[in-house]
């Protein structure tokens, strides 16, 4: 993102109202409800709310794109109906998630003064809230579903028969490396209870329920098993501090037969931690969300990688946002 004049700090400071517009009519369900039209004036009704306001945010919505106005009536744009609107190509729970850690952003400035949020967004996301919990978990499928074909194509699991994902809730990377991978005998997915329910549900629909072997635990306090030879750990270190991605190291290792690979895929940091942008924003999402998060470098995770004796820690650039930092137990 280029900052050159004032008009584009105006632009960054009203982004809020783009996203909170957004937010609101994606909890409301608003564009499952659109899908023949609808005039405001029954569409309040329905919800509940105060007809001058459903107007005037269906408006806005009309102005973003998002949905298209033909006389009275309101009808979604392409966009939302192809990813909002509840089909087979719903992805809502993504931004359900995303709103929902909207007050934890909010508290920013505490958070600075203090160093930690005032409390666990975190923990609320993961169980303490059962919807929350549900949302985090669809929408972390909503944002893989594309993204893992495209990345466990890049791996090279060898002679790998057994793989354990850990932290994959819906299991999207679990299927998608029984397909991309043939030689793969097992898949074990491992992860908290109320995740892998979503991870059931999401594989009995692509219909490989049967070919993932299901988990429950928690990695801070329970081992990750033993006989595995390649362990698949995505989008979790940025949740740990330090002690907690090398504790994750220890116990891979561990785990791991002689030979066997450790793939840690993440927003990774350059050296200098200052971009790319996405990830030096998620480090701030990070701060706000958790105790100790953030994002690393791939330099960093291989460090420690090699600190645990792995052999030839390296990283492979696997999209335009993520890495895979990779290494091997040695035989």
């Amino acid at each position: 993102m280029k900052i050159e004049s004032f008009r584009d700090l105006q632009r960054l400071a009203h982004g809020f109202q783009m996203a909170k517009v957004f937010f609101t009519a994606n909890d409301l369900d608003l564009f499952s409800r659109l899908e023949k039209g609808r005039e405001a004036a029954e569409l309040a009704y329905e919800l509940q709310v105060d007809g001058r306001a459903l107007s005037l945010l269906l408006n806005a919505l009309v102005a973003l794109d998002l949905l298209r106005k033909e006389g009275e009536l309101y009808l979604n744009g392409p966009v939302a109906e192809e990813f909002l609107a509840g089909g087979a190509g719903y992805r809502g729970s993504i931004f359900k998630h995303i709103h929902h850690c909207w007050e934890a952003w909010n508290g920013l400035p505490e958070v600075l003064r203090t160093g930690r949020p005032a409390e666990s967004r975190e923990a609320a996301i993961l169980g303490e809230r059962e919807e929350w919990t549900r949302d985090f978990i669809r929408g972390m499928d909503d944002v893989t579903r594309d993204l893992a074909p495209q990345v466990v194509r890049q791996l090279d699991l060898g002679e790998a028969r057994v793989l354990l994902d850990v932290g994959g809730g819906p299991g999207t990377y679990a299927a998608a490396f029984l397909e991309a991978h043939e030689n793969l005998r097992e898949v074990r997915l491992f992860d908290l209870p109320g995740a892998l329910e979503v991870g059931r549900e999401k594989l009995a629909s692509r219909g490989m329920l049967d070919r993932v072997r299901l988990l429950p635990g928690d990695f801070h306090r329970n081992e990750l098993g033993s006989g595995i030879d390649a362990i698949w750990i995505s989008q979790v270190f940025h949740s740990q501090d330090e002690e907690g991605c090398r504790m994750l190291i220890e116990k891979a290792w561990r785990a791991l037969n002689p030979g066997g690979q450790l793939m840690v895929h993440e927003f990774l940091l350059d050296e200098e931690k200052t971009s790319p942008m996405n990830a030096a924003l998620f480090a701030v999402h990070m701060l706000v969300m958790t105790e100790g998060g953030r994002s690393y470098s791939g330099p960093e995770i291989a460090g420690w990688m090699a600190e645990q004796g792995f052999e030839e820690p390296h990283v492979l650039k696997v999209s335009d946002d993520t890495g895979v930092v990779l290494a091997r137990r040695p035989r």
